[in-house]
């Protein structure tokens, strides 16, 4: 079958560049609201001071989250998808559970170290202030997610166990102990009390993997 070398119809060139401009306006309204957010409690935030920071209308805001919560909401889930997505893209299916460890753990340390707000002041549970936890609905989104993450972790430690690198532990187990390790790491590092120990953030990650690896890691026999 020969390949069509037909162009884009204006209206799917049209439809594409509203769909770019959409974007924008929705990244820059998610990023004034965001420092909104961090600057004051949710419960006191109103869509005006959002539509001020963003220099928008209050309508134009309206027309692309329909409310506070709305907004909130896709910050966080803008933010975790960064989380999610190094997370996931870690993972090489071929390569060692070790690579593999390393690499996430990495990838969660850099995101903590570019949002240590996330830990200081936001939480993907609950606003801002911490006082009342986050609506079902957008605690479900947030949950779905975040369990991608996770079980890209599980099939990282799965695949090891599978291959004789890694002993017959119960991965979920072991998924769900390196997840609670990572994020002491992280509340340890950006709260600063990692140099109140003379470590910095990246020997404290590489010392857990270490450690934690030296527990499951099957090593060879003479």
């Amino acid at each position: 079958m020969p390949i069509s070398d037909s162009k884009p119809s204006p209206q799917d060139m049209k439809a594409r560049r509203r769909s770019v401009r959409t974007e924008r306006r929705r990244s820059e309204i998610l990023d004034a609201a965001k420092k909104v957010f961090l600057d004051r409690e949710f419960g006191t935030v109103t869509i005006d001071e959002i539509a001020e920071a963003a220099a928008f209308s209050r309508a134009t805001i309206y027309l692309y989250f329909k409310s506070k919560q709305d907004v909130y909401t896709g910050v966080l889930l803008r933010d975790m998808d960064m989380l999610i997505t190094g997370l996931t893209s870690s993972l090489v299916k071929t390569d060692t559970v070790r690579n593999n460890l390393f690499r996430m753990a990495t990838s969660y340390m850099n995101f903590f170290r570019s949002h240590p707000e996330y830990f200081a002041t936001l939480s993907f549970y609950f606003f801002p202030g911490r006082r009342e936890p986050l609506p079902e609905e957008a605690s479900a989104t947030i949950e779905a997610r975040l369990s991608d993450g996770i079980l890209s972790i599980e099939e990282a430690i799965r695949l090891g166990i599978e291959r004789g690198e890694a002993r017959p532990v119960d991965a979920r187990a072991a998924t769900l102990s390196l997840w609670a390790q990572w994020m002491g790491n992280a509340y340890l590092a950006v709260t600063g009390q990692t140099a109140d120990y003379g470590r910095t953030m990246e020997q404290v990650f590489a010392d857990g993997i270490d450690i934690f690896l030296e527990g499951i890691i099957v090593r060879p026999t003479s």
